[in-house]
C-alpha cells in the first residue's frame, strides 16, 4: 500500500492526491487568505502559485503527498491537507498544510478526512503520525488535541509565516497504539456524523 493509492474514501469525502487541475480551484477559494497566517516563508516567493509549485515539486521527489478533498454528496471542494517530512526507514510522517472551508469545519468532512489519514498511514506501516501547529492557530491547536494526540513542547521563533511574522510552533504526536485508539475513536465519531447527515 502506498500513502497516495486511491481509492482513499471515508463517509461523505475522497481524497485525490493535487495536480495541476487542482490549481484553479484552490486559487478562487479562501485558502489563499489562510495561506499568509499559516503557511511558512520560503525561498521561492510568497505568491499562490509559488506555494503550488513547491507543493508539486516536493510531490515529485516523494517529500510530500498533497491531497485534495471532495464532498461526495455534491462534489464540493473540502480543502487540502498532505502528507509531509516522510522518512520510511523510521515510520514517521507529518500531517499539515491543512485546510478546509469554514462551513466544513468541525463536521464529517474534517472527521472523515482526519480518519482517512490516519487509517491509511496505519495501512502503511507508519508507527509515529507528527503535527506542528502554530501556537496562535486555537482553532487547529484544539482539533488536533481532540484526536489525543501527545503535546510534547513548543518550538520557540520555529518559523517565519507567509506574512513575515515569527510563530512559535507546538509539537503533537500519535504513536503505536495511541493511533489505534485514535481511529477507533475518529471512526465512531465519523458513523455518528454520518447518521445525523441521513
Amino acid at each position: 500500500m502506498k500513502l497516495d493509492a486511491p481509492g482513499l474514501v471515508v463517509a461523505n469525502v475522497r481524497l485525490d492526491r493535487v495536480n495541476e487541475a487542482h490549481r484553479d480551484i484552490l486559487a478562487t477559494s479562501g485558502a489563499i487568505e489562510a495561506m499568509w497566517s499559516w503557511m511558512p516563508l520560503m525561498d521561492t516567493g510568497t505568491s499562490f502559485n509559488a506555494y503550488f509549485d513547491q507543493t508539486l515539486q516536493e510531490a515529485r521527489e516523494g517529500r510530500m503527498v498533497p491531497f485534495a478533498i471532495t464532498r461526495l454528496s455534491d462534489g464540493a471542494f473540502g480543502g487540502v491537507v498532505t502528507y509531509m517530512n516522510i522518512v520510511r526507514l523510521h515510520r514517521r510522517l507529518r500531517i499539515g498544510y491543512r485546510w478546509h472551508p469554514e462551513a466544513m469545519r468541525g463536521g464529517l468532512v474534517s472527521a472523515a478526512t482526519s480518519l482517512a489519514l490516519m487509517q491509511r498511514a496505519k495501512e502503511c506501516r507508519f508507527q509515529r503520525i507528527e503535527f506542528l501547529v502554530n501556537v496562535a492557530n486555537k482553532e487547529a491547536t484544539a482539533a488536533v488535541e481532540r484526536f489525543g494526540a501527545a503535546r510534547e513542547g513548543v518550538l520557540r521563533h520555529y518559523m517565519r509565516t507567509a506574512n513575515g511574522l515569527w510563530a512559535d510552533v507546538a509539537a503533537f504526536s500519535l504513536i503505536g497504539p495511541e493511533i489505534d485508539r485514535t481511529i477507533e475513536s475518529l471512526r465512531q465519531h465519523v458513523d455518528a456524523l454520518a447518521a445525523a447527515e441521513a
